[in-house]
């Protein structure tokens, strides 16, 4: 293959047997495509199979052994062209050997291959446009290269300084090696005197000015002493040096050999044949075989590397230490009710449905309805003669209340003030004898586990006595049978003014006969969608949070510390049906649920979008509660995100700003999430949203040794989210029940199974979208 005329870089395919022991003054990238081979690499062996890829750097010593068919792609990349377009490249060196990266790093290595691969045959076939191509896919390989696999030299050696002046004058002295630079020369170009830049460059690099030159000039003299024909003048002025003697006399002192004796000494027939410089592997070459060609071409399959390389996201590091001091508690499960309107709503079968499969995946521990005497659940009285009426009253609420039996899930009765008022009479007469036959026929364990929740909306003109004395009333009937079935209000709290409306200061004087607490936290509520700025979005990063814990301060000022349920909230949502659906919120739903786990005793969800609107009475947005489901069974972020939240359990082994862990019977579970606050309107931008994407490198440190399976879930807007795949599949002409359904089943979030042998601690890169969520689950192998 022909070598790039510049000297910039150089591109082989070769089959090696062996090379001996080498050093190559820039950067290296071997790339396996068939056979095996082993790389030793200052010391170190590296085994090479099909598909793997090492980094050779600058300055190491390194030899090569293969089998008798391997085939190596090399991509030889000069120090001096490196720095030229990276002027940050003698900071770092670059640590790739494909079988040892941590976990997550799969696409980058997939995408690497394919640079590479793109580089050989735009070399290759030398086309029309194939020079433009070529140095594309080297300049991108150099991005990917300086963007994913960069080590910062924490311990420079005496050549390789990160000081921003000395890479300078590196670089000058690299690149114009062959001129009569001087000291006091390259000291007037960085503004200083030629005894400071003296003191300077030799304090800082370890090795004095001259020195430094010298040896740059003399590694280039050893290339052309092995692979020219030139006589020693000749090599001497093209390399820097004044005379054949200066020369001579410094190589002597460098190599304990006159150039004359090194060159007979090392240059043998085969290198001269092949005039190969130093840098070049002792190999053989390999035709330009269609072999190769299609060889190449299948790693141009499926992975592209522009997403790569579209915008680079800092790498945050996150060294998580297992069984952190001060974290003996278990992960708190805080109860779940699940609002679905009409008692008579669990005789729909798709309610159903929805319901045992939340009970399955998210957990539920009450069914909130709401009008049960004023609704449609219990069926009109008719005239009869029949001694026993063949249509009971409570058909329906007893098919409803057997099914919550059977599940064991409790009632959450919803008794607005309305309601009772309307009718006062018959609504506590009708209560009345609902409570004895749900009693007599279901028994009075089950029956004593329900919840009654006396609601009165936060804007009302009724008078406090008034509403004090229905309350009153309804807890006398309900203890009137049983002191088991607990009682409690909604408390309207205004956290902006930190108190409760005169006309709910009733409760005040309830301390007693109040046993819980109901309350609403709408995010939205704290935004001013008008507003461009995201000052207002991040204020309100923590509102439910901040005002359940102000409203608990409230309470406990007025000997009301009773236990919490958030009945109805939201975190921060479009306010248009667009932005809704592009804004992915599944981080933001899961802090605001660990957050409030030790705050809380319960959090409310409605069943489905269906339901919230009828009841609601309007078409329009709803941002007043979250639901599980969407139309036709589609389920929500709401609910993989407490599915994935749910798979947590055991004791808490470490706890940080974006991550979770825990540790039980069956090993580890790590929960992370990239919480991201800010206006929704921008989740339409793509730029915007790749500028809040997060890259993590994790390790866990103190893991018990053993063999896993590691099981990782990935959720997104892309594994899981319900709104991309509409988008993809959505028409003006309408979808019909197979589209629909293949949104529903296809939307989920993803799964990943690999085996792992973990020593103790463990490494992988996460990369994680806005507000996504990823559960990496440690299975230990039995046996």
């Amino acid at each position: 293959m022909a070598k790039d005329s510049t000297a910039d870089y150089e591109i082989t395919i070769e089959n090696i047997a062996y090379s001996a022991t080498q050093q190559y003054y820039g950067l290296r990238i071997l790339f396996l495509i068939k056979g095996t081979s082993t790389a030793i690499v200052n010391g170190k062996s590296y085994f090479l199979e099909k598909n793997d890829i090492l980094i050779i750097n600058r300055k190491d010593y390194y030899s090569i052994s293969g089998s008798k068919e391997n085939i190596m792609i090399s991509l030889s990349i000069s120090s001096h062209f490196f720095v030229m377009h990276y002027p940050k490249y003698f900071h770092y060196s670059f640590e790739c050997y494909s079988k040892e990266l941590d976990i997550g790093r799969e696409n980058i290595i997939a995408g690497l291959r394919r640079l590479l691969a793109e580089l050989v045959i735009a070399n290759l076939r030398k086309e029309e446009g194939s020079f433009l191509k070529e140095k594309s896919a080297l300049y991108q390989t150099m991005l990917l290269i300086t963007r994913y696999f960069k080590s910062e030299n924490l311990n420079s050696n005496s050549n390789e300084n990160k000081d921003e002046r000395i890479t300078r004058i590196i670089q000058m002295l690299e690149l114009e090696y062959a001129e009569p630079l001087t000291l006091a020369e390259v000291a007037e170009s960085e503004y200083l005197s030629p005894t400071y830049l003296s003191r300077y460059f030799k304090q800082t690099t370890g090795m004095g000015f001259l020195q430094y030159q010298k040896s740059i000039r003399l590694k280039h003299s050893v290339e052309d002493l092995l692979y020219s024909t030139d006589n020693l003048f000749q090599i001497a002025v093209k390399n820097g040096f004044s005379t054949a003697k200066n020369f001579a006399a410094a190589f002597k002192a460098e190599y304990n050999q006159t150039p004359t004796q090194y060159r007979k000494m090392h240059r043998n027939e085969e290198l001269k044949k092949q005039e190969t410089p130093l840098n070049k592997l002792e190999d053989k070459r390999v035709a330009e075989s269609p072999e190769v060609l299609i060889q190449l071409a299948k790693y141009l399959e499926g992975t592209t590397s522009q997403n790569l390389l579209a915008h680079e996201i800092p790498i945050e590091e996150r060294k998580i230490k297992v069984g952190q001091q001060g974290l003996s508690e278990t992960t708190k499960e805080e109860k779940h009710i699940l609002f679905i309107g009409d008692l008579k709503e669990l005789l729909n079968e798709n309610v159903r449905q929805q319901v045992l499969l939340t009970k399955k995946k998210v957990r539920v521990n009450f069914i909130s309805v709401q009008h049960l005497i004023t609704g449609g659940t219990l069926t009109p009285e008719v005239e009869t003669d029949e001694l026993i009426p063949t249509t009971p009253k409570y058909a329906n609420s007893d098919l409803a209340l057997q099914f919550l039996k059977e599940q064991e899930i409790s009632l959450f009765l919803r008794i607005p003030y309305k309601e009772v008022i309307y009718n006062e009479t018959y609504f506590f007469s009708e209560l009345d004898k609902f409570i004895v036959h749900a009693m007599q026929v279901f028994g009075r364990k089950f029956v004593e586990q329900w919840k009654i929740l006396y609601y009165v909306p936060k804007e009302t003109m009724v008078l406090s006595q008034e509403l004090e004395r229905i309350y009153l009333k309804l807890y006398n009937i309900i203890k009137k049978y049983t002191t088991q079935m607990q009682i409690g209000t909604f408390f309207p709290y205004n956290e902006d003014k930190d108190n409760l409306s005169v006309h709910h200061q009733w409760q005040f004087n309830q301390t007693n006969n109040i046993e819980f607490i109901c309350y609403n936290a709408d995010q939205n509520e704290a935004i001013d969608f008008s507003k461009i700025s995201d000052e207002n979005f991040l204020e309100s990063q923590d509102y439910i949070l901040n005002k359940t814990l102000k409203m608990k301060r409230f309470l406990k000022k007025h000997q009301l510390n009773k236990p919490l349920y958030l009945e109805s909230w939201n975190t921060l949502t479009g306010n248009t049906r667009y932005t809704n659906g592009t804004f992915f919120r599944g981080a933001l739903i899961l802090k605001t649920v660990l957050d409030l786990g030790s705050e809380v005793e319960g959090l409310g969800f409605w069943i489905n979008n269906e339901i919230h609107e009828r009841i609601s009475g309007r078409r329009d947005l709803l941002v007043d509660g979250l639901e599980l489901f969407h139309f036709y069974n589609g389920r929500r972020p709401a609910f993989f995100t407490m599915m994935l939240k749910e798979r947590l359990y055991g004791e808490l082994s470490a706890k940080g700003e974006d991550y979770l862990m825990t540790q039980n019977e069956e090993g580890y579970q790590l929960l992370l999430f990239n919480e991201k606050n800010f206006n929704p309107r921008y989740s339409v931008d793509e730029l915007f949203m790749r500028n809040h994407q997060k890259e993590l490198h994790v390790q866990l440190v103190g893991m018990d040794p053993g063999d896993y399976q590691v099981r990782k879930y990935y959720f997104d807007s892309e594994n899981g989210g319900l709104y991309t795949k509409w988008g993809q599949l959505n028409s003006k002409y309408g979808v019909d029940y197979e589209a629909i359904e293949y949104i529903s089943n296809s939307s989920l979030p993803r799964l990943e199974i690999i085996d792992e042998v973990i020593d103790g601690n463990w490494g992988f890169f996460a990369s994680m979208a806005s507000n996504a969520i990823q559960l990496i689950e440690f299975r230990k192998a039995i046996g």
